[in-house]
């Protein structure tokens, strides 16, 4: 059983902690958060957990055995410090941190214990992007050549202070929401050679910015991500995907009918989506809880985390240089 120390109390906390009631071998028994709401959210989301205004007095005191991060992303590297101090197991929100120096530091210092450690790359539990990898991995599409995928809604609202309009706390819709798709598509073909990006942004309270990235992988596939928080509020939350290959073609856009299509010499029949018996958030953390328990290594390493942050910060680096960069020139 671990038993979850839970790091923050908004909308990914309170996520998590849903998740974490369908988990049998995991408990949330402790919450910290700076923010008022802290006793309620606890009351609302936990059963009984001791309530801290400080996590690292909560790893300190409380009896727990792992710690759950869901706080501003420049708040993960001092946590994950401090949790790797008490030999807790972590879990950490994505992106796994603010700046290249940052992510160095938390795999180096993860890389140096016996800790389970975890970033949260969700997208790699939906089902609609699993089925895709299955088919790519088994050559259904041939050889793929061309790949693009969208990520669009209106600016995130529900952040503490705002913190998601602070470029210098969030990074922007490309580090905090394109990171999604930019560790998937590592994931399906590899490493990333250079990174081209354009950006547009603008401010009515919130930051508002819709940006477009060519990403050139080493092999030579070309992806195009278009990742936007500029549109109107209550607009719906838009995923699609396209993946080419020379034998067939697999598309999912969540504006459809929610399946994955399948067209030209792709093996098989178009792939429903059907209801989700399980969140795939609860997925993810069913995943980290299993491999604290049983001594596995995540299917998501720190160095599969680093590198997305590194894709990430070269695109926000080429929207501001106008030219392409490598991801291994962030923080060179």
């Amino acid at each position: 059983m671990q038993r979850i120390g839970l790091v923050g109390s908004g909308f990914m906390a309170m996520t998590h902690a849903t998740s974490y009631q369908e988990i049998a071998d995991a408990e949330v028994v402790a919450v910290a958060s700076l923010d008022d709401d802290r006793e309620t959210f606890a009351a609302e989301n936990t059963a009984d957990a001791d309530v801290y205004n400080d996590a690292e007095k909560m790893m300190a005191e409380a009896d727990i055995t792992a710690v759950d991060i869901c706080t501003p992303t420049p708040t993960h590297r001092p946590f994950v410090e401090a949790a790797v101090e008490h030999e807790l197991n972590t879990f950490c929100e994505k992106p796994l941190a603010r700046t290249a120096e940052d992510a160095d530091a938390i795999v180096d210092i993860v890389g140096n214990t016996n800790i389970t450690f975890m970033t949260g790359h969700v997208l790699r539990y939906f089902p609609e992007y699993v089925e895709a990898k299955r088919r790519i991995d088994a050559g259904e599409v041939g050889t793929v050549g061309t790949l693009h995928t969208e990520r669009l809604s209106s600016p995130p609202r529900y952040g503490t202070n705002s913190w998601f309009s602070d470029k210098e706390q969030s990074g922007g819709v490309l580090l905090d929401m394109a990171i999604h798709d930019f560790d998937y598509l590592r994931w399906v073909v590899g490493e990333v050679d250079h990174v081209f990006a354009r950006t547009v942004e603008w401010d009515d309270g919130h930051l508002n910015e819709h940006s477009s990235v060519l990403l050139r992988f080493e092999d030579g596939t070309a992806a195009h991500v278009e990742a936007s928080w500029g549109y109107p509020e209550g607009s719906p939350f838009i995923t699609s995907y396209e993946f080419a290959g020379d034998e067939g073609l697999l598309e999912f856009d969540a504006r459809d009918e929610n399946a994955v299509r399948i067209s030209g010499g792709a093996k098989g029949t178009n792939a429903p989506v059907s209801p989700l018996a399980k969140s795939p958030y609860t997925k993810e953390l069913e995943h980290f809880i299993d491999c604290a328990e049983n001594g596995y290594d995540p299917n998501i390493s720190p160095d599969d985390a680093r590198q997305a942050v590194r894709i990430a910060l070269a695109a926000i680096e080429s929207s501001e240089r106008g030219e392409p960069v490598s991801p291994m020139e962030v923080g060179a």
